[in-house]
């Protein structure tokens, strides 16, 4: 029945699947896999070339129309220039973005790689220090004259953690992107003191050993009218270097990062607030000088803000968070480790506004936020898709019942060192049990113990406890269990230690969960055997530090979740070389396992896995078996 479905029809089909299920749907058969590879599919596959000459996929690669291409692990050898650039001839015309990430080439293969890539819009050149070591790349004019013409649609470059950048080649690139609009000079090693690098009886100089600040400012100017994105992340910026950037004539940027840029304080970020108004994305984390004077002026001057980054800025406080109701289409806010922001600062500043389209929020290790807030925060906007809790002690299961209540569109939910929630609050029961209150005892002359009453022990506490769980379930009293959020794709509910069997079997029931997240979690064998059986699309599974499970819940794991690729059962004692023998003859995708501290698998079955295993990259071993890797 499946092959005489046309492919046109299979095709679009598989358009409203994710990627996991576009592959599982292109095994069917030889029609569904062809309809798998058409171009329309095609547009956020990612090639990875890593130089295995070995077996080089040139003739279904041709036709694929594959759009992003990474190149890693790259060597000088002629054997893979061959092969290299034979497969960029193949893919060259549909191919938009390019990645030399880290690679070791030359100059020449370089330059002719690039003269086929005629479509390219984005090109990455993250830590390519062998390509610039020399300081002659680009260096003949006629390499500039054919690059210029073949990269003039070029918009995103990326020159990140180039250690050898200097003023020379950094004007040889951007002269063959004439027309970029988006770059990123994150941790690029900018000097901003250019006075000891002119020479004597010249204003001006480009350098050949170093990249100078004023050089960059020169590319800015010229660039002004079409420059979008500026990323100067890990750099010695300052407020003055950052104002004389922002004043330049022309220049309407639309996003800015500055992260870790610790010679920021609030005059620099000002300066930004009132010179660039067109701003929409706005990344300042660990900013340690930005104080609430300079956040302020962001939230009343920048108002067309969609997303803003403020992680780890510590001297902000609630005074400045509250004036973030002004940011009407503000969509994501990551404010994680804000010790000073109370509570009712959050909420004044997220929930003052029911208009804002808020989407994505991390309040990670903010420790004042309370379950009022999270109430607010679930009524206010139910369409979160991205909400990360962890850490947020605070929290009880109040605030996992508003959770799974209002939030039927969240995708991504971490609820990290959450202690007090409980089982009773991811199966729906909206308050936490109180401890027994002491009986009143009428007291008389016939009564010879001085004992009026007992307080009940954690043995008889627990049984209670229990016993009130089983109820809920057997009544059926479960009307916003945690399983309510069908559209759930990662959950992290590492060290919620108020955990156990009994809620979890209930409620790990996803379909399309691809992370999940368990460590160190109380539980056995029997919350492994339940979720298996009823999350098909786990991909990711964090089981470290459980110890009560054993090899018959990995087991159930290999043979259960095929599409397991990375699994982590470190510090899980009671697993044995059964396990790894399990994974071996069943999980074919894996190609991360940690298995770190499990003292009764013995380095040989890892090491048999290794052999055997032809999709396994990545073995984390520290002390397997007792022994020291």
């Amino acid at each position: 029945m499946a092959a005489r479905i046309p492919q046109e029809v299979i095709t679009h089909i598989m358009r409203f699947l994710n990627v996991s299920d576009r592959k599982e749907a292109a095994l069917v058969n030889k029609l569904w896999y062809e309809a798998s590879l058409d171009p329309i599919l095609q547009r956020d596959v990612v090639l990875h070339f890593n130089g295995d000459t070995n077996y080089v996929p040139l003739s279904t690669v041709s036709h694929r129309r594959l759009s992003h291409l990474t190149l890693s692990q790259l060597d000088n050898s002629m054997n893979t220039k061959h092969v290299l650039l034979k497969s960029c001839k193949q893919i060259s015309d549909s191919l938009k973005s390019l990645s030399f990430k880290s690679c070791n080439i030359t100059e020449s293969t370089f330059v002719e790689i690039l003269s086929y890539c005629i479509n390219l819009t984005s090109i990455d050149l993250t830590n390519c220090n062998s390509i610039f070591l020399s300081g002659k790349l680009l260096e003949r004019n006629t390499d500039l004259q054919i690059l210029r013409e073949s990269l003039k649609k070029v918009k995103d470059l990326n020159l990140s953690s180039i250690r050898q950048l200097s003023d020379v080649t950094f004007n040889r690139i951007v002269t063959i992107c004439p027309n970029v609009e988006r770059i990123w000079l994150v941790g690029s090693n900018i000097v901003f003191n250019s006075d000891h690098y002119i020479p004597r009886g010249k204003s001006k100089v480009a350098s050949s050993a170093v990249l100078t600040f004023q050089n960059i400012l020169d590319f800015v100017r010229v660039q002004a009218a079409v420059l979008t994105t500026l990323d100067l992340s890990r750099n010695q910026i300052n407020d003055e270097a950052l104002e004389s950037l922002v004043t330049i004539p022309d220049l309407h940027l639309q996003e800015v990062h500055l992260l870790a840029c610790k010679d920021i304080e609030d005059e620099g970020l000002i300066a930004l607030s009132h010179n660039q108004k067109s701003l929409k994305v706005l990344n300042i984390k660990e900013c340690m000088g930005v104080t609430d004077s300079s956040v302020s002026a962001v939230a009343a001057n920048l108002v067309q803000l969609e997303t803003l980054a403020i992680n780890r800025c510590r001297n902000v406080t609630a005074y400045s968070v509250r004036k973030f109701s002004n940011l009407w289409h503000l969509q994501t806010i990551e404010m994680s480790d804000l010790y000073q922001v109370t509570s009712a600062g959050i909420e004044a500043g997220l929930c003052g506004n029911a208009g804002m389209p808020l989407t994505h929020i991390n309040l990670s290790c903010c420790s004042l936020v309370q379950d009022d807030f999270i109430s607010k925060l679930c009524d206010t906007h139910p369409y979160i898709v991205h909400l990360d809790l962890g850490s947020c002690t605070n929290l009880t299961n109040q605030s996992i019942f508003e959770i799974s209540k209002s939030l039927k569109q969240i995708q991504f939910l971490r609820l990290a060192w959450c202690k007090k929630i409980t089982d009773l609050g991811i199966l729906g029961f909206e308050q936490n049990i109180e401890e027994e209150r002491p009986v009143e005892v009428g007291c008389n002359k016939n009564y010879e113990s001085t004992t009026i009453f007992r307080k009940p022990t954690s043995k008889e506490e627990k049984l209670k406890v229990e016993k009130l769980k089983k109820e809920i379930i057997e009544k059926e009293l479960l009307r916003y269990k945690l399983s309510n959020l069908s559209k759930l794709r990662d959950l992290d509910l590492s060290v919620c230690l108020g955990l156990t069997d009994i809620g979890l079997t209930q409620v790990l029931k996803f379909q399309e969960l691809r992370y999940l997240n368990l460590n160190m979690i109380p539980i056995t064998d029997t919350t492994v055997m339940a979720l298996t059986a009823v999350n098909p699309s786990l991909e990711h599974l964090v089981l470290a530090k459980c110890a009560a499970i054993t090899d018959h819940a990995i087991e159930a794991v290999a043979k259960r979740l095929p599409r397991v690729n990375n699994l982590n059962i470190s510090n899980c004692d009671s697993l044995t070389d059964k396990s790894i023998r399990f994974l071996q003859i069943h999980c074919k995708r894996l190609r991360s396992l940690d298995v770190s501290f499990c003292r009764n698998i013995s380095p040989e079955a890892i090491d048999d896995l290794e052999r055997c295993s032809q999709s396994l990259q990545t073995v984390n071993r520290r002390l397997v078996g007792g022994k020291t890797y």
